[in-house]
């Protein structure tokens, strides 16, 4: 506990930061709704773009509460910007630390290496539960003042699923740097992956072919049921888990059975 202790703290200004960041994005987007919600116009727009696209940002739906909050916020804006915090510091967990010269100290300690990774692991959860508990906040606070007017379960669901996401990416970020040792190696496998998973969910709609491989991307597993306006998927909150828990032991063994980087 004192180990995951030191974790939070060292970092304790920069997660007050991005939890700073993400309630003013939140709040920021939610509260141009009432602005757009009687603009007819903005759907004909949408209808107007290319199946592909409207896909892509998360459907042509503009001016309903529900369609709103996903096609600006949550298919792509907000789980970018938490995504780009989960991979960073899940590449800085251990990578980091060994590339700065400074993991030897933590080593030193009566620690095991596996315990260490867990702990790192934790940390990361914690951060982005965090994060989570941010986007649900705000997006409560303002849901009858902007007129949302949506379910709070609804958006417990899709804040919980989009938080399993990113700390899913993560821990896949964490294990791969861990096991090779450079930070760059985890983001550069990791947010490839991402992004091409982002691109075959988004596309399958409109691309047949692409539709047997969208259970294996995590976007699937996130916005597939549509939180937003069916509640929380405990399939797909299973399959998230289990992930990030094979990634967590994954990576564990590998840096249990690395030589570290002198």
């Amino acid at each position: 506990m004192s180990l995951l202790r030191s974790e939070l703290r060292i970092r304790s200004r920069a997660t007050w930061g991005w939890v700073a960041g993400i309630v003013a994005l939140v709040a920021m987007i939610a509260g141009f709704y009432p602005a757009v919600r009687n603009l007819a116009s903005l759907d004909s727009i949408y209808a107007s773009l290319p199946s592909a696209l409207q896909s892509l940002l998360g459907g042509s739906d503009l001016v309903t509460p529900a369609g709103y909050l996903r096609t600006q916020l949550l298919a792509f804006f907000l789980p970018v910007v938490l995504l780009i915090l989960a991979m960073g510091r899940g590449a800085a967990a251990l990578a980091g630390e060994e590339e700065d010269r400074t993991l030897d100290l933590l080593l030193a300690q009566p620690v095991t290496r596996t315990r260490l990774y867990v702990t790192k692991a934790i940390a990361l959860m914690c951060w982005l539960a965090l994060m989570t508990l941010a986007t649900f906040a705000t997006l409560a606070a303002l849901d009858h003042v902007t007129g949302l007017d949506l379910s709070w379960a609804n958006l417990a669901a899709v804040s919980v699923q989009m938080g399993l996401l990113c700390l899913t990416a993560g821990l896949l970020t964490m294990a791969v740097s861990a096991a090779a040792g450079r930070r760059v190696i985890g983001i550069a496998v990791i947010g490839y992956y991402v992004f091409l998973a982002y691109l075959v969910f988004g596309l399958a709609d409109v691309v047949s072919w692409l539709r047997p491989a969208r259970p294996l991307t995590i976007w699937r597993w996130y916005l597939g049921n549509d939180p937003l306006t069916t509640g929380l998927d405990p399939v797909a909150v299973l399959v998230l888990a289990a992930i990030g828990c094979c990634a967590v032991a994954a990576g564990a063994w590998a840096f249990q059975r690395r030589d570290l980087h002198a």
